[in-house]
C-alpha cells in the first residue's frame, strides 16, 4: 500500500510526514522543488498480531507496512510546477490532503486567510481539471484515429464520455459508481480524482485544543505537537499523549483511515519461523490472498486452513482443540478472506 501526502505548500505536509515516519526532514517556508520527494515506511501496529505472536512465540514477527511519501507542495496558478508534482503522486494507492489550519505569520501562505474547506475544494478542483484534460485529449485522439479509418475501442470511448460528463459537473471520479468493466476500460489512464482520498487538517495547538475544526468532517491533528511527541523516548510517549488529551499517535489514525478508504483488511499467517500480517482488499478470494505470500502458493493452491482471530485466541493456537470445537475450517480457492483470519495455505507445485 502506498499513500501520498499532498497539499499546498506551507500547509505542514513535511511536519506531518516527520511525525508519522519518525524522520527529521528539514522544513522551509519556501516552496520545495517539484521533483523532491521524501519517502518513509509506516509499520501497521496491529495488537492482534502481537497477541498471536505471544501465543506462537515465533522466531520473527512481521507487521504489515505502508509506504508513505511526501511530495512538494502545490502552488496555485503554477501549472508547470504542479504538473511535476502530480507525476510524483501518480503511483499512490491513496491520497491524503493536508489542509492548513494553523495561523502563523512567520510561515507565509498563498491565500489571504486560513480556510481548510477552501483548500480542500481547491485541491479537488485541481485534480478534477487534470482528469478532465486527460479525458478530453484521449477522446480527441480516438476521434482522429477513427477519422483515419483506424479501429478504436468503442467501449473505452463510451466510458470516457460518461466520465467527461461527471468531471465537467465538478465531480471527482471516486464519487461515482463504476462497474468492473468500466474500471477495466480506463485503468491505464490512472485518474487522480478516482484515487481514494481523505483530508487532514493541520491545526495549531490552540485550535486543536479548542476543537475549532471539530465539525468539518476532516481528521484534525496538531502536526507540530505530534512531531514533538515522536521525538520523545518511547516510554514517555504514552504518558505525554494522555496529558495532552490525544488518544493515539497520528500515525495510527492515518493508517486506520487509509485502510478504511482503500477498503483493506488484514489476515495473518502463524508458524514457528514467523508470524506475519498481510494486507488485502476486502473481498479478496483465498487463492489471490495466497498469491500475496508467493505466486507459487497461488499457482499450486490446494486449500486454506482457516481460524478466525477470535477462535485462534480462544483455543490458544491449539489446532487439535480447534478441530474438536468445530471452529477449524477448510476453505477452497473461492473463499472470501475475512478480516482477522489466521490462515495456513496448503499447496503443491
Amino acid at each position: 500500500m502506498k499513500i501520498a501526502l499532498t497539499g499546498f505548500f506551507n500547509s505542514g505536509k513535511t511536519t506531518i510526514f516527520n511525525a508519522i515516519t519518525s524522520q527529521k526532514i528539514e522544513t522551509s517556508s519556501y516552496p520545495t522543488p517539484a521533483d523532491v520527494v521524501h519517502r518513509g515506511v509506516l509499520q501497521v501496529d496491529d495488537p492482534r498480531l502481537r497477541k498471536i505472536s505471544e501465543i506462537v512465540k515465533p522466531q520473527k514477527t512481521t507487521f504489515a507496512q505502508v509506504e508513505c511519501f511526501d511530495t512538494a507542495g502545490l502552488i496555485k496558478d503554477n501549472p508547470s510546477h504542479n504538473a511535476k508534482v502530480i507525476r510524483e503522486i501518480m503511483d499512490a494507492d491513496a491520497l491524503i490532503y493536508i489542509l492548513r489550519g494553523f495561523e502563523d505569520l512567520s510561515v507565509p501562505y498563498q491565500f489571504n486567510m486560513v480556510d481548510p474547506q477552501r483548500d480542500f475544494n481547491e485541491l479537488e478542483y485541481e485534480f478534477i481539471m487534470i482528469d478532465l484534460d486527460l479525458v478530453i485529449k484521449r477522446i480527441e485522439r480516438m476521434v482522429e484515429q477513427k477519422k483515419k479509418g483506424q479501429k478504436i475501442n468503442d467501449k473505452e470511448m463510451e466510458v470516457l464520455e460518461f466520465l467527461r460528463e461527471h468531471l465537467e459537473n465538478g465531480q471527482p471520479l471516486r464519487k461515482i459508481v463504476l462497474t468492473e468493466e468500466q474500471m477495466k476500460e480506463t485503468k491505464h489512464l490512472n485518474f487522480l480524482s478516482l484515487k481514494p482520498a481523505f483530508a487532514v487538517i493541520n491545526a495549531d495547538e490552540n485550535s486543536f485544543n479548542e476543537g475549532k475544526f471539530r465539525d468539518t468532517g476532516f481528521l484534525t491533528i496538531c502536526g507540530s505537537l505530534e512531531n514533538e511527541i515522536i521525538q520523545l523516548p518511547q516510554e514517555e510517549i504514552s504518558n505525554f499523549l494522555n496529558a495532552m488529551g490525544i488518544d493515539e499517535p497520528v500515525s495510527k489514525k492515518i493508517i486506520r483511515k487509509a485502510y478504511e478508504v482503500l477498503n483493506y483488511i488484514s489476515f495473518f499467517t502463524a508458524g514457528p519461523q514467523e508470524v506475519r500480517a498481510w494486507s488485502i482488499k476486502k473481498g479478496t478470494k483465498a487463492a489471490q490472498a495466497a498469491g500475496k505470500i508467493h505466486s507459487d502458493i497461488q499457482r499450486g493452491f490446494i486449500r486454506a486452513e482457516v481460524l478466525s482471530y477470535e477462535d485462534f485466541i480462544s483455543v490458544n493456537g491449539d489446532i487439535n482443540l480447534a478441530r474438536q470445537k468445530g471452529v477449524f475450517r477448510l476453505e477452497g480457492k473461492e473463499y472470501e478472506v475475512k478480516d482477522g483470519d489466521v490462515i495456513t495455505f496448503r499447496f503443491k507445485v
